[in-house]
């Protein structure tokens, strides 16, 4: 893993200095594990792939311009969440219309807030449904936003075991709920 780590430092500092071998390293390096959670947030396979060759493209164009990131791969998972949001955004503005066109109404926007306020209490319903440890475990992620480590810290448990408890947990919710991953996240997050 240590070893993992130098290397992705090494290429992302080849990158800024401008070597195209650095940006075709990285690429073969982080693109399964980049397609699995951007598949996981936009369940698109070609969307996922267009959004990765952004990602990268971009890259080389700012290449010279890029500062030290401590964490290469964090970085690249966070920069790929925020295209894929943004190319999301784009495209539901296509389909959507203006905002302002409409005057949003109070009864309009009461029905909205019980809508988001059902889809909370049936994810909650199918929290309390999972067992005590994942409950646990979900409950430190996303409602008190803690991380990995602080998690592990808390609950002794290591690291490994709690991305496999969440993963775990996250799949019962979806089957449960029948909710696409992406939107469940967001619920969650909420």
């Amino acid at each position: 893993m240590k070893t993992e780590f130098c290397d992705l430092e090494s290429l992302w500092s080849r990158l800024r200095n401008g070597e195209e071998e650095a940006l075709f390293g990285l690429f073969k390096d982080l693109y399964n594990p980049l397609f699995n959670y951007g598949f996981s947030l936009y369940g698109t396979k070609e969307n996922v792939e267009d959004a990765i060759s952004q990602v990268f493209l971009e890259l080389w164009e700012k290449r010279l311009t890029l500062k030290s990131v401590a964490n290469v791969k964090s970085y690249l998972f966070t920069y790929l969440r925020r295209k894929i949001s943004w190319e999301h955004e784009k495209e539901i503005k296509c389909i959507l219309p203006d905002r302002e066109m409409y005057e949003v109404s109070v009864m309009d926007y009461m029905v909205q807030l019980q809508t988001e306020e059902e889809i909370r209490r049936r994810v909650l319903n199918a929290i309390n449904k999972l067992p005590p440890r994942q409950k646990q475990l979900i409950m430190f992620k996303f409602y008190q936003n803690l991380g990995y480590d602080e998690i592990s810290e808390i609950t002794g448990l290591a690291t490994q075991s709690i991305y496999n408890n969440i993963h775990q947990s996250l799949k019962s919710l979806h089957e449960e709920l029948k909710m696409p991953i992406g939107l469940l996240l967001l619920v969650l997050k909420m």
